[in-house]
């Protein structure tokens, strides 16, 4: 197991992650200091654990604001399938009943020129 060490509003933590994982952990760690940084300067050093409950509070908002959106994106996404699908099967229906009327009108020449051969 590998260690980092991140800081968040100016304090050191030592973190275990999996091999590997370092860099990513790193990033991370950049990143919600800089959110904890930014709350920091709106609302003064109100201490640690408000500001992360607020970091959270506010990371949250985000991710179900971006939930909503892909949920509404897949929803879209679904419709146009499905219209899509819908198109294709009337296509194929008309396609199969021209073939069939097609088909139908060149029975009757058949049988048209089979009477006529039959007389002949």
């Amino acid at each position: 197991m590998a260690k980092v060490n991140i800081t968040v509003n100016g304090r050191r933590y030592a973190l275990g992650c999996d091999d590997g994982e370092e860099e990513r952990l790193q990033v991370l760690g950049q990143k919600l200091d800089n959110r904890i940084k930014e709350l920091a300067n709106q609302f003064g050093q109100i201490g640690d654990l408000r500001l992360l409950v607020m970091m959270g509070l506010t990371m949250l908002d985000e991710l179900e604001d971006t939930d909503s959106l892909v949920e509404q994106k897949a929803e879209r996404l679904a419709a146009d399938v499905r219209r899509a699908s819908e198109d294709a099967v009337s296509a194929a229906r008309r396609s199969e009943t021209s073939a069939a009327d097609s088909l139908a009108e060149a029975a009757e020449r058949i049988e048209r020129l089979a009477a006529m051969l039959s007389q002949a």
